[in-house]
């Protein structure tokens, strides 16, 4: 029974320590990845919305570098303008929501340390483990077809907490990839029904933004529904590695991921 005792002692702080570190990466790579994402994206909507000139789009149109067959020339050179230029104010309006983004976590980090600490109720989370995985799905995304996946297994192998799901934690990984996407195609929807709006052309603004929001709503969820099954199997194989033996032949201490807390006394709890 000493040796039993002895191992759970050993095993704790081996899986503290490693827990914490794990805590530490998400808390830096995070916020980094997500301002540096928006620093490179209002850059170039910047330069999109200040380059964007009517005459120059208009002797792209007379060259024949920009053509249409529902357009006239006059009117696609007003179509064409209104979407440089709300498409451009669209990246740096995402750019910015991802700083935003960035020190949002921060602050939410903030209030899970002092909740580590003791000073309030334990923190779940959520939000922590589905913006990391949500900013795997952005890196990946670029590389991989099912990027969304990879981030809810990233999301759902991080989180540990009975309150909620790997499952869940996955999905909201996977729909908070969409988001920066979504901002975007949202203001080139606005900027295209506002410039066929100017030549009269009402049921092609309709139909572009019935395009765009069909197409937002497909990408939630493509991006949703494998973030969930990433998140799954995630949390699947976090569960298998919690219950296998440790590396001193006992078995793996269980609680709540990155807990430092001594334990309570569980003959006072109701």
């Amino acid at each position: 029974m000493a040796s039993t005792e002895t191992t759970v002692t050993e095993r704790g702080p081996a899986s503290g320590s490693t827990e914490r570190r794990a805590r530490r990466v998400v808390d830096w790579a995070v916020p980094i990845l997500l301002g540096l994402y928006g620093l490179a994206v209002s850059f170039g909507g910047a330069a999109l919305a200040v380059a964007a000139d009517r005459d120059v789009i208009a002797e792209l149109v007379a060259e024949g570098m920009i053509v249409s067959e529902v357009f006239t020339d006059a009117a696609l050179v007003d179509v064409s303008f209104a979407t440089a230029r709300w498409s451009g104010i669209g990246l740096v309006v995402t750019g910015l929501s991802s700083w935003a983004a960035a020190l949002a976590f921060v602050a939410h980090r903030r209030r899970e340390r002092s909740r580590e600490a003791g000073t309030g109720p334990d923190p779940t989370y959520t939000w922590t483990d589905a913006a990391a995985g949500g900013v795997v799905t952005a890196v990946a995304s670029f590389l991989l077809p099912f990027a969304p996946m990879l981030g809810g297994f990233a999301a759902g192998y991080l989180h540990r907490n009975e309150r909620t799901s790997a499952t869940r934690v996955g999905a909201l990984s996977g729909l908070l990839s969409v988001l920066p996407l979504a901002v975007a195609f949202l203001f080139v929807a606005a900027g295209v029904a506002v410039g066929t709006l100017r030549v009269d052309a009402v049921g092609v603004a309709l139909l572009v933004v019935g395009v765009v929001l069909v197409s937002l709503l497909f990408a939630a969820l493509f991006s949703g529904g494998f973030g969930a099954l990433g998140g799954y199997i995630g949390g699947r194989l976090r569960d298998r590695d919690a219950d296998g033996p440790d590396e001193f032949g006992g078995e793996r201490e269980e609680g709540r991921l990155g807990d430092d807390r001594p334990d309570r006394d569980e003959s006072t709890a109701d």
